[in-house]
């Protein structure tokens, strides 16, 4: 019997490629065995691979002449890409093949372990294609799930831009319908409007050229119209508004209600009395407007008016424009504070018998002379020419201080006088004499050095109708400006009457000139004018006009004219008193002769013409014997 058998089963497998390098740039794949000894070469040299059989041969790289002919920097980065994939190759099988080789030393250490490594062989063999074909339909249907999202995404972005068109496009069509409905609705009330307001004022705009003049009147009138028309529309609408807030409220429950009766009437009433008010405010309105026009045409010229004059030296004689110091207030301060220290330093004389206070070359009628109108006067044009000076804030004192330091100043002698006892004895005494100059405002022109516009304005404010604005009554330094009338007070035939009894005619003509003077005005500065006189030139230019000169070393004072007619030999006792004699004063201590400072002519029958002060002048007036130093008489 002849058993069959079957040949051992061969197993035909593909075994797995392998690499290796075998030099730069240079890589080679060896087949599986089924081709025995053939192995096929690839290098990468220029445009190709050599491949030939039985032996391996090998070319040099030509990578640096490639480079050159394929273009440089762009074929050299492309072989640097294709290079790293090749290494990953390699890195992934040298990964392979450590595996394998730590799987056979694992496998060489069981029994049996060629079986194990056939049955491996068999089995990779065997899944290969399957693991390939799923590993690939898993790719497709991965890219298929994916084309089919981005169909889906399309398509929803498509239904989106499609919504958004259709609610735009709806919009357009909306607005346009409402602007088209609102148009027509505006048009046909305008219409309505107008039409109305043409039958009430019974005029079109094409009779306006008809009527000419009345033409803007006519448009005032419908506008009026219109205005009144859309205001009785907003009431009703408001009114409406309110209504309808008042029955939402109450439809809310109990405990939230807010609105109340008594509110809605007072919200309509109030919105029914709007119109009214209205009207009421514009016919007020335009009232008050006109009243605030005509006051301000009225008021602005003088405001501006009395702006200027506070702006000047003239602000001294109006009210103050604040509460508080004033120009009069400080200027009595600073004076009196100046006149407590004289006062004080001659009184207390620590080392003198007795003290006295001398006022310089002072003359005129004062027991106590102050220059106190001539500081402020002198103030006002020194710092109120464009500034309002009678502000008195801390530098305005300052100023004010200033200037009574310059025009109040004192300097202090002594003396010793001896007095002869009825016994034969005498008596020797030391006086502190405390010499006071009270500069008047004719020093400070030159002082200051004033000019011609600033010399003006000071003989203005120092007229006596000025100072008499500011309380100036009598005494004082001061001169006057020559505003006053320079004619006599008295008429021929008075004068006439008054000298008839005079027989001496050297005394007659003496007191007539000074009778014709009574009424001029008192001024130091224009004595010599001929239109103003003081005390002394009165009595000069009397005797003079009777042909005698009563002058002293060419000085006219009153105490000059004394000292010169005593030592002459001239004086007289009151007794011996005759028309055209001379009577002197002495009101205060002034250093001068016999401290005189007034000198008046005796008329006749208890009366004397003497020119007497600021605020008097040259008066004819009663005999007063009180502080007479001296009589005289020029022609005895």
């Amino acid at each position: 019997m002849i058993i069959h058998t079957k040949a051992k089963t061969k197993i035909h497998s593909h075994e797995a490629k392998s690499t290796g390098i075998k030099g730069h740039n240079v890589y080679s794949v060896k087949r599986s065995p089924k081709i025995k000894s053939a192995t096929a070469i690839m290098q990468t040299m220029g445009k190709g691979t050599v491949r030939r059989r039985g032996k391996t041969t090998y070319r040099k790289s030509t990578i640096h002449q490639n480079q050159a002919e394929r273009g440089g920097r762009i074929h050299q980065h492309n072989r640097n890409i294709k290079d790293d994939k090749k290494t990953i190759k390699t890195k992934n099988s040298g990964i392979k093949l450590v595996g394998a080789a730590g799987a056979n030393a694992a496998a060489n250490q069981m029994e049996g372990a060629d079986e194990v490594r056939e049955a491996a062989m068999i089995a990779y063999g065997i899944t290969k294609p399957m693991t390939g074909t799923a590993s690939k339909g898993a790719e497709i249907f991965r890219e298929k799930a994916l084309v089919e999202k981005k169909r889906k995404i399309k398509k929803v972005e498509s239904g989106r831009k499609l919504a958004k068109r259709q609610i735009k496009k709806t919009t357009q069509k909306v607005a346009k319908k409402a602007a088209k409905d609102t148009g027509k609705k505006v048009a046909k009330e305008t219409a309505k409007v107008t039409t109305k307001v043409a039958t009430d004022v019974a005029v079109t705009a094409a009779g306006t050229a008809v009527v000419g003049p009345l033409g803007p009147l006519i448009g005032i009138a419908a506008g009026e119209v219109v205005g009144a028309k859309i205001d009785h529309g907003d009431m009703k609408h408001n009114s409406r508004v309110r209504k309808i807030k008042f029955f939402m409220d109450k439809m809310n429950a109990q405990d939230k209600q807010q609105d109340s009766v008594l509110k809605l009437l007072k919200d309509l009433v109030m919105n029914r009395a709007a119109i009214p008010l209205k009207k009421m405010a514009l016919v007020v309105g335009g009232f008050l407007l006109v009243l605030i026009l005509l006051i301000a045409v009225i008021t602005v010229p003088v405001v501006t008016v009395v702006a200027t004059i506070y702006n000047s030296p003239f602000a001294l004689f109006l009210p103050p424009l604040e509460e508080g110091d004033t120009v009069m207030s400080v200027t009595t301060e600073y004076v009196a504070n100046f006149n407590r220290e004289v006062s004080t330093l001659a009184n207390e004389h620590s080392g003198y018998d007795s003290g006295e206070i001398v006022y310089v070359d002072y003359e005129g009628t004062a027991a106590n002379p102050s220059n106190y109108y001539d500081i402020m006067c002198v103030y006002m044009v020194k710092h109120g020419i464009g500034d309002t000076a009678t502000i008195m804030n801390d530098t305005s004192k300052g100023w004010l201080q200033d200037i009574v330091n310059d025009m109040c100043s004192y300097t202090t002698s002594s003396r010793t006088e001896t007095h002869e006892n009825e016994d034969g004895t005498t008596d020797s005494k030391t006086i502190l004499s405390v010499n006071v100059t009270l500069n008047d405002y004719r020093d400070m022109i030159a002082e200051y050095n004033f000019n011609e516009d600033q010399i003006e304005l000071i003989n203005e404010m120092m007229s006596p109708e000025n100072l008499a604005m500011i309380g100036y009554s009598s005494g004082g330094s001061g001169g006057g400006s020559g505003s006053g009338n320079s004619v006599s007070s008295l008429t021929n035939a008075e004068i006439e009457a008054i000298v008839s009894s005079i027989t001496d005619p050297t005394q007659k003509a003496t007191v007539s000139f000074a009778l014709s003077k009574v009424g001029y005005p008192y001024s130091q500065d224009y004595r010599d004018t001929g239109n103003y006189y003081d005390c002394s030139s009165l009595a000069y230019y009397s005797w003079k006009a009777a042909g005698v000169d009563i002058s002293f070393g060419g000085a006219t004072t009153a105490a000059a004219e004394a000292q010169g007619l005593d030592e002459a030999g001239k004086s007289i006792t009151e007794a011996d008193l005759q028309p055209g004699d001379l009577i002197f004063y002495s009101y205060t201590t002034n250093g001068r002769y016999k401290n005189i400072s007034h000198v008046g002519i005796y008329a006749g029958n208890g009366k004397m013409v003497e020119a007497k002060n600021e605020a008097e002048g040259v008066v004819y007036g009663d005999f007063h014997s009180g502080s007479v130093v001296m009589y005289a008489r020029p022609n005895k």
